[in-house]
């Protein structure tokens, strides 16, 4: 197996996405809703996947900064199989506008 190796900037942005801080979560957030666009994320997902326990703080405060991060009620199913009414996050681009 080859092993890659990593450049300082590389470990830089790996480490600023690592730990409990809340730039290291907001940084995950938002990594994360860029990368699933349009469907997003619920808070079952944000928590489990990413570690964050106070997710609607983290929002408030990455919107607070400017992004626009819309909220839509839903239903989602845990790994254990339970039904949880909760939010799905979506980040919306400065130009588009989110048809619910």
């Amino acid at each position: 197996m080859k092993k890659t190796k990593t450049t300082s900037r590389q470990e830089s942005s790996l480490n600023k996405l690592d730990g409990i801080s809340i730039t290291a979560q907001q940084a995950r957030i938002l990594n994360a809703l860029e990368e699933v666009g349009s469907q997003g994320m619920s808070t079952i997902d944000l928590r489990e996947e990413l570690s964050i326990m106070h997710l609607g703080g983290r929002v408030l405060e990455l919107r607070e900064a400017g992004h626009r991060i819309e909220t839509i009620r839903t239903t989602v199913g845990t790994a254990q199989g339970h039904k949880h009414r909760c939010a799905r996050y979506v980040l919306l681009s400065p130009l588009q506008e989110l048809s619910a």
